[in-house]
């Protein structure tokens, strides 16, 4: 690939305190890129103040990052995409950062690890604890090291961008971006880029518990999707341990009286061990499922060129 081209996906929401400065440094930067805006359902001059600075502006008002990122994605052809925020706590240079690192070495999706001078004044510690559980809880279900769950520095190829489907609504966008390119074998790598504070007197969106419990709800469902074996096997044999534990009391008075007058025991037990098998039948079902239709995913993709290997570029890219 000789000259990759290049978009540059800022999503926004009520960002009019910085997005100029972003659209303009990363112009700077990039200055034959394509800086695409999207409005998502902004009330400020978001929109205005983005088009005055060079950018294209594309609205989408159904509130949330990754439906903005869904419509922005629809209306991109470029080789490679770059996907950061609109407010101003992702330096240019880091989208610098990821590009040549596409031009050395070509991945998938290059996900920029946010390294800040002073982390205790970018960083609410609130938000380390949970990136830091959430990282946990991802590892032990995938067994993948996750080095910024959350990071919204990111660099997609065409192939990865046009055949990975985005299917959550808001911050869960990243985690899901990260566990589709791991599900689906697309090549993946993270660098260390800069971040900084957000522009000053703009306000994050991110609400520490309820955004919390929607992603925390949305790990769930991945947990569900990605690994059901594991999901509902886990299951069964929490729900096969409490029938052994509710049968064992008639089981004993049998066994010493040759009678059973704990009815309702006997009953419980049988019906929670018939439903851990019908469990762990249904997580076999569903793995063997999954299995094919990731099979019927790489033929497709195979196809249609979609996981040829990546040649390397010409470093005279987009500049």
């Amino acid at each position: 690939m000789q000259n990759p081209s290049l978009t540059i996906l800022i999503p926004c929401l009520n960002e009019e305190l910085g997005i100029g400065a972003v659209v303009a440094e990363h112009r700077a930067e990039f200055p034959r890129a394509r800086i695409l805006v999207v409005d998502n359902g902004s009330t400020d001059r978001t929109a205005e103040i983005a088009r005055a600075a060079g950018a294209e502006v594309l609205y989408e008002p159904r509130r949330g990052k990754a439906r903005a990122i869904q419509t922005a994605l629809s209306e991109v052809d470029s080789d490679l995409v770059i996907m950061t925020d609109g407010d101003g706590s992702y330096p240019a240079k880091g989208a610098r950062i990821l590009h040549d690192e596409y031009l050395r070495a070509p991945a998938d999706m290059i996900t920029g690890i946010r390294c800040a001078a002073e982390k205790s004044e970018v960083f609410r510690p609130m938000h380390q604890f949970g990136m830091s559980v959430f990282a946990t809880i991802l590892k032990t279900v995938f067994g993948h090291r996750f080095a910024d769950l959350f990071s919204g520095l990111r660099l997609f190829s065409s192939r990865f961008y046009r055949n990975v489907p985005v299917l959550s609504g808001g911050f869960e966008l990243e985690i899901e971006l990260t566990l589709q390119a791991i599900d689906k074998g697309f090549s993946t790598r993270d660098v260390l880029t800069p971040f900084r504070a957000r522009a000053e007197g703009s306000v994050s969106k991110l609400r520490t518990f309820r955004d919390g419990w929607l992603i925390m709800r949305f790990l769930l469902l991945l947990f569900r999707d990605f690994k059901p074996l594991t999901c509902f096997g886990a299951v069964a044999v929490v729900t096969l341990l409490l029938g052994l534990l509710a049968g064992s009391v008639p089981v004993v008075e049998f066994m010493q009286t040759g009678l059973i007058s704990h009815f309702p025991l006997a009953i419980l037990a049988a019906a929670l061990v018939n439903i851990a098998v019908i469990l762990l039948l249904v997580g076999v079902l569903l793995q063997s499922s999954l299995r094919h239709h990731r099979e019927a995913y790489q033929v497709q993709l195979r196809k249609h060129g979609g996981l040829r290997a990546t040649t390397q570029p010409d470093h005279r890219a987009v500049s």
